[in-house]
């Protein structure tokens, strides 16, 4: 049985796109756990021992990542975590703010679908925190494993008081070892922290 030249090249096409696919879909997977996230700063880089904090819902509004994950800048590496990436990071700023020595007040973590932006917290949050208790917010912008952006939000007696955004960078992964790559994602979260706890005016605000 003949076949004709149009279904031939339609074949060819589809058997194309499918090689595309798997090509996007190859590369290498780092599987990133925020129980496995150990702080590497010393607890003295944050000075706020003992202080009281809420944390509220972390919100991610970063267009470059997926629900679960984040990609390197050429995107042959893929840190995937085990719950949403929201969550992981929650996750890993309580434990860095516990090992800081501060006292974490738990907001009924979870998503909540009717957040409608910065300034704005999950209704939960903004109505049950503690009067003079400073509540804490992260909102993810964007995120590599060279370069995450991010506004960060104080909340105190149902007002906002801070506001601001901030920008960390790495320098290029210089190893393909994954345990390796994994360790490097958890540096990430100190650098991130350590760069809010630095700056001045969250320090007055905090």
């Amino acid at each position: 049985m003949k076949m004709g030249l149009k279904p031939i090249v339609y074949l060819v096409c589809c058997m194309g796109a499918l090689l595309m696919i798997g090509c996007a879909a190859g590369g290498t997977k780092i599987t990133i756990k925020h129980d496995t996230y150990k702080p590497g700063f010393r607890s003295s880089e944050i000075g706020r021992k003992g202080k009281t904090v809420i944390m509220s819902n972390f919100i991610n509004q970063a267009a470059n990542t997926t629900s679960w994950a984040y990609h390197s800048a050429d995107k042959k590496v893929t840190y995937e975590a085990t719950e949403r990436l929201e969550s992981y990071l929650w996750y890993c700023f309580q434990r860095a703010f516990q090992h800081a020595g501060l006292k974490v007040q738990e907001q009924s973590y979870g998503y909540h679908p009717y957040w409608w932006g910065p300034g704005q917290a999950p209704a939960p949050a903004r109505t049950q925190a503690g009067r003079g208790i400073t509540e804490f917010q992260l909102v993810l912008k964007s995120m590599t494993d060279q370069e995450c952006n991010f506004q960060i939000l104080l909340f105190k007696n149902g007002e906002t008081k801070f506001q601001k955004d901030y920008t960390v960078k790495m320098p290029p992964a210089s190893t393909e070892n994954v345990t390796e790559l994994e360790n490097r994602a958890y540096r990430m979260v100190d650098h991130m922290v350590t760069t809010v706890f630095r700056d001045r005016e969250f320090q007055k605000a905090f």
